[in-house]
């Protein structure tokens, strides 16, 4: 029945999504919500600028590298200009009201030896806009310990008429104009309880609401103290549902606390109606959606921080409707879930340089997102490129749902297939036709000591279970039974019980029980996926190849003993690693925007990185860009003075280290790794590595496969079926499956 239901209101909600598209006009997936946008404007003369901004009647404070509290004026049309000017010294964390008053709190700082914050004493002042003292309140015997102290702190938040609130420990103190406390609210049972190290903070909200963010275990929860007993309740998180609080940011604001999380979208609460609404999408303002600050300084304009190694950006956003402004072509680049920062930032470069043409980043969250997609894909006013990051590349292929993209590159003055591992491209080939050129990889390896798998590589899954028969009592690793099947075994698994052509599959068999027997013996106990247990000395490592560096680190120069790497176990022992491939863009086939679709696969293809923190986290798909990783691997770097090689004790050049690694062992030491240039033994085993790696776009056979062995697995390691009958359904589910 439950299954029915489901089926129900998936139906439900596809029907739903062809009516409204078929209803409306390409103008519903325009830029903007409600019609309007934020233009972002890229504020100079900032360099000198501090942390935690706040606004508050014509001034834009923040506090300095000195701890002083400075403002800088705002114009008309509330943009900051000029350099700061120095407001009050020695300021650990402010606030201001809706009638410029200032409020500074300051506090002695200790450092215990728990590694802890521990704030003593001080003093809570409030100033008048022209900076005379209102009251200074004395937090005689006060202290408090946190985990650290952040540079947006958030220890004070306005209330209304006066009032501010002030973040003590296991209170939050509320005070009047006169500085009077007035109630002190217990927080004690909503702070974070692992060692004070979660974060926490107040926000200012509208209306004069104060609220208090507390982070714990991986969440966050959202209170406020909206009554005169300043109990702290917890704010609905309607219109937020199916997110992840802990992966976005909360701001505080007079006109609704803020957030803003992996889909790009900023939504403020409205605390009438107890409901998040959207704001404003990052991407129509050309903006990446993680800004450290959000000020707001007034209810249509805002100053948005920035911080990068390379250098701060701070941005002024002014809100317009989009009908006011020259009109583009819109594209809409559809991404399950969410989407990288190198795709955020190429199509943020691509707006900023087309005049003419904007695409924007549409997220379509979890199975729900994945239903809606496929409808709107079937329908009149498609998406008109596709990630294919966590997509079913292959059925979308199939179903002629994507571009081949082969005629394209063949006829680019841009780019040729050449430019591109071979690998790369005929992974992401389905029939013959080109679905996406992804951007970076990672390759998957199993490694094993030298001296139990041997040095040769490629083996077997006989190999496997003759090296745990000779190893008795180890396992393979911790991992759980379900992780081991879907990363290490799944070639195996359609190789050896998966007639794909013939719809034919053999899991109700004796080879395949014993299997699953000693697969299972030799895992974790962990049942979910990600479980892991930590074991002696396990048989095989996983590790992922993201830089040269980690070839290094894990293969040529691992320490301690030996390592091999062994490649992934097949039904006929080939050699084989695996990529995991990123970035990879489709063009819709019925996209009416084609042509400006495959001008930003060119761009984002063919972009350069000129700079070492611009360069790519994984290892590029270019040829060039790969080459010059390698060149510059074997090429040895020395040490200079004023201009000039340094010279060893016997007159020989002093090389430089390479690479500098550092990690934290089991003890808690840093340990430093250097490691000098490569030599080209280790470039040709490098690159014999890419040579013998799987590119191919993940198989969502594979994973629905896997997915069904280990849910019916359950049973029998519960012992509530016996292996055959569970192998029977097994046989019924992926017959069915494969014969779809």
């Amino acid at each position: 029945m439950n299954k029915w239901i489901k089926l129900l209101k998936i139906t439900s909600i596809m029907l739903a999504a062809l009516l409204s598209l078929s209803a409306c006009g390409r103008e519903e997936r325009q830029r903007g919500i409600d019609g309007c946008i934020y233009e972002a404007e890229l504020l100079s003369g900032t360099e000198k600028w501090g942390k935690n901004f706040k606004s508050g009647g014509n001034w834009l404070y923040y506090i300095g590298n000195d701890s002083a509290l400075y403002r800088i004026p705002l114009d008309g049309d509330g943009k900051p200009e000029g350099e700061g000017t120095f407001f009050q010294k020695e300021v650990l964390d402010y606030t201001v009201d809706e009638e410029g008053c200032v409020y500074c709190y300051r506090a002695g700082i200790n450092w215990p030896d728990s590694g802890n914050v521990e704030l003593a004493e001080g003093t809570l002042s409030r100033y008048r806009e022209d900076g005379s003292e209102v009251y200074c309140m004395a937090l005689d015997g006060r202290k408090a310990v946190y985990g650290s102290l952040y540079s947006v702190p958030g220890f004070l938040a306005c209330g209304s008429e006066g009032q501010v609130f002030l973040l003590c420990g296991d209170s939050v103190l509320v005070v009047d104009g006169s500085g009077k406390m007035i109630s002190e609210a217990d927080i004690s049972a909503h702070r974070p309880d692992t060692g004070y190290f979660g974060v926490e903070k107040l926000l200012e909200g509208k209306d004069g609401r104060a609220c208090y963010l507390a982070e714990d275990n991986g969440k966050r929860f959202l209170y406020e103290f909206a009554d005169d007993t300043y109990r702290p309740q917890a704010i609905s998180l309607k219109g937020l549902e199916g997110k992840d609080t802990f992966l976005g940011s909360f701001y505080g604001s007079p006109y609704g606390v803020l957030y803003s999380g992996s889909d790009g979208i900023m939504y403020r609460f409205h605390a009438q109606d107890g409901i998040w609404q959207a704001v404003m999408r990052w991407n129509d303002s050309n903006l990446p959606g993680d800004a450290q600050e959000l000020v707001w300084v007034s209810e249509d304009r805002l100053v948005a921080v920035f911080l990068y190694f390379e250098g701060d950006e701070y941005y002024f956003l002014d809100r317009k409707y989009v009908k006011d402004l020259p009109e583009k072509e819109e594209l809409v680049l559809a991404c399950a879930d969410h989407y990288s920062t190198d795709l955020e930032d190429a199509v943020m470069r691509f707006n900023r340089e087309n005049a003419g043409v904007h695409i924007t980043l549409q997220i379509y969250e979890g199975e729900e997102g994945l239903v809606r997609l496929d409808a709107e894909l079937a329908s009149s006013n498609p998406p008109d490129m596709l990630d294919l990051t966590r997509l079913d590349m292959a059925k979308y292929m199939e179903k002629q749902v994507l571009e081949n993209l082969e005629p394209y590159l063949s006829e680019s003055s841009v780019l040729k297939r050449e430019d591109f591992l071979e690998g790369v491209l005929d992974g992401y080939t389905v029939g013959g036709r080109l679905a996406g050129i992804p951007d970076e990889f990672l390759c998957s390896v199993l490694l094993g000591r030298t001296a139990e798998v041997g040095t040769g590589a490629g083996w077997t899954v006989e190999d496997v279970v003759a090296l745990t028969e000779a190893y008795p009592g180890r396992k393979l690793n911790g991992n759980s039974f379900y992780y081991n099947l879907d990363n290490f075994f799944w070639d195996y698994i359609l190789e050896q019980f998966i007639d794909r052509d013939g719809g034919t599959c053999d899991f109700d068999s004796e080879e395949f029980r014993d299997f699953v027997k000693w697969l299972s013996a030799h895992c974790g106990s962990g049942t979910g996926y990600y479980d892991r247990e930590e074991v002696d000395e396990p048989l095989i490592i996983n590790e992922g190849i993201a830089t040269f560096l980690d070839y290094l680190r894990f293969v040529t120069r691992a320490e301690g003993e030996e390592m091999t790497m062994t490649g992934f176990p097949s039904a006929d022992g080939k050699l084989l690693y695996r990529a995991l491939s990123l970035n990879a863009v489709g063009i819709v086939s019925k996209s009416r925007y084609r042509e400006e679709a495959w001008q930003f696969i060119e761009f984002f293809l063919s972009r350069k990185w000129e700079d070492s923190w611009d360069a790519p986290f994984y290892m590029p798909c270019r040829r060039d860009l790969l080459e010059g990783i390698l060149e510059d691997a074997v090429t040895p770097e020395y040490w200079m003075t004023d201009g000039e090689i340094q010279l060893d004790q016997n007159g020989n050049p002093e090389e430089k280290w390479k690479w500098l690694f550092s990690y934290q062992n089991e003890d808690g030491e840093v340990v430093k790794c250097i490691y000098d240039c490569a030599d080209q033994e280790e470039i040709d085993g490098f690159l014999d590595m890419l040579g013998h790696t799987d590119f191919s776009a993940d198989d969502r056979m594979r994973s629905e496969v896997t997915a069904i062995i280990a849910e019916e697995m359950g049973s029998y390691f519960s012992g509530d079926k016996a292996l055959e009958e569970v192998t029977k359904v097994i046989q019924n589910r992926v017959s069915t499956l494969v014969q779809e």
